[in-house]
């Protein structure tokens, strides 16, 4: 007698059945990578609101009503111009010319050149005040040549329109002129001498505007020598 049958199912699978569940797999996921996606419900925008924060006083100050405008201001009155004074004060008259205070003598040199001699011989021969009137005309020449280069002075009158003061040996001639290229030119000049009258110390001078010609008859001024 026979005994039953037993039948073993083993767990192998065929490699085409491996292959062919491979290839449905991959079929079916790229069925599903074609489909087009579900879409996207649309969201509302979230409305956005600027807020101020504002404390109690200024919610209460915005809230209060506007004050009333005010009326404009009155413009003050002008003030009075003070008077004017009682005693205005007087123009100055300008200020006399400064006078020419050189800082050297020059008679002494002139004198003492020898080209001088006869001069020196005819001082000796003058009085006392003429011989010091002499030099300082002399003084005189010299320091306006000096003084401006086109100045050439050839003759002194110390008393041309006024007669010139000798004090001790102080002389002030506040009338002189003085002859240049051919014309006269008011002169004034105040001469120191020493004490022995023999020559000049100190000297100061001022020259003025040309004499007119019609003048020179009348104040003794010569054209030539």
């Amino acid at each position: 007698m026979r005994g039953p049958v037993v039948v073993t199912l083993r767990d192998e699978a065929s490699p085409w059945g491996i292959s062919t569940s491979v290839v449905l797999h991959t079929l079916f996921a790229a069925t599903l990578a074609l489909l087009p996606l579900p879409k996207r419900p649309n969201r509302l925008e979230e409305e956005r609101v600027s807020l101020d924060i504002l404390t109690p006083e200024q919610f209460e100050a915005s809230t209060r009503p506007p004050p009333a405008p005010s009326a404009p201001a009155m413009p003050k009155p002008r003030a009075a111009a003070p008077p004017p004074p009682s005693n205005p004060a007087k123009p100055q008259p300008p200020s006399a010319p400064t006078m020419i205070r050189p800082t050297e003598m020059l008679s002494g040199k002139t004198l003492a050149d020898p080209r001088s001699r006869q001069a020196r011989a005819d001082l000796a021969t003058f009085a006392s005040d003429e011989r010091m009137v002499q030099l300082c005309d002399i003084e005189a020449t010299d320091q306006i040549r000096r003084w401006r280069a086109d100045f050439q002075p050839d003759r002194v009158v110390p008393y041309a329109t006024a007669e010139e003061k000798i004090t001790g040996t102080t002389i002030a001639a506040n009338g002189a002129a003085f002859r240049s290229r051919k014309n006269w030119y008011n002169l004034k000049f105040k001469c120191q001498l020493a004490q022995d009258g023999e020559s000049v110390i100190d000297f100061e001078f001022l020259v003025g505007d040309p004499v007119a010609r019609d003048k020179w008859d009348e104040l003794g001024l010569p054209a030539v020598h």
